[in-house]
């Protein structure tokens, strides 16, 4: 017995070495919390700590007090900068600043296009008359012939989706030194869109089929698999979408700056 609880003993003074210093510190004032909301000055990525410092020790005040936190708004406000910020880390942005607009794409997706694999994702669009983003759904067939593609059908699990897809680019590319065809469509997505997103993600498999038809007749096709990475790039440009668009139009230009 005495063995155990000299075992226990130890245990308990090597967690109250480990333990960080301040760990047992007194809760925080009322006052302390709004000086360290007020330090946090610019959201960026870099100065995460000062946000992170901010959200602690206002997390350890009771309901009481929290409700007597003068600038929590500014609180709140950088912590969804924040969380913007580090969605849009994971895209990749092309801005165009003679037409000020901002596309916004997955690496996965031009990973896609870069070996050669179709594609089937959604992008982030802004245009400069907007002050909420618009999501758009683009389709690429790539392939060694042309479809000139005009249908594209979706199967993810039990659902089915079919558009009628007019081509907005094609073309050849040469791509690891062959060239290939290259086809593609973009249009701004609906809900229903946005659903068929949501549905490949939640399927086992999910399959993009690009083909021409002529008069019900599917003169060629080509079917594509959406991959691990597919789904990858679905999600990071869903996720940021969705937190752009949670928030107010002057907190999403700071989190865009």
């Amino acid at each position: 017995m005495r063995r155990k609880i000299s075992a226990i003993l130890v245990t308990v003074l090597i967690m109250l070495m480990v333990m960080p210093m301040g760990a047992f510190a007194a809760v925080p004032s009322v006052q302390e919390v709004e000086t360290l909301i007020a330090q946090i000055g610019t959201v960026t990525r870099e100065n995460r700590s000062a946000v992170e410092k901010a959200v602690n020790a206002y997390n350890q005040l009771d309901d009481a007090s929290k409700a007597g936190v003068s600038n929590f708004d500014v609180l709140a406000e950088a912590q969804q900068i924040l969380g913007i910020k580090d969605a849009l880390a994971k895209l990749n942005i092309d801005h165009d600043k003679v037409e000020n607009s901002i596309v916004m794409v997955s690496p996965y997706t031009v990973n896609n296009e870069s070996v050669g694999q179709s594609v089937m994702a959604p992008a982030i669009i802004f245009v400069e008359q907007y002050d909420q983003p618009l999501l758009a759904m683009a389709v690429e067939y790539i392939g060694e012939e042309h479809l000139w593609m005009n249908v594209v059908k979706v199967r993810a699990g039990e659902n089915k989706y079919e558009y009628y897809y007019p081509i907005t680019d094609a073309g050849e590319e040469k791509i690891k030194n062959k060239t290939v065809a290259v086809e593609t469509g973009t249009r701004i997505a609906t809900d229903n869109d946005y659903n068929m997103f949501m549905n490949i993600l939640n399927a086992k498999e999910a399959i993009v089929r690009f083909s021409n038809v002529n008069y019900g007749r599917v003169m060629k096709s080509y079917d594509y698999t959406i991959t691990n990475e597919d789904r990858q790039a679905i999600t990071d440009v869903l996720n940021a979408y969705n937190l752009m668009c949670s928030v107010s139009p002057d907190v999403l230009r700071k989190a865009l700056a």
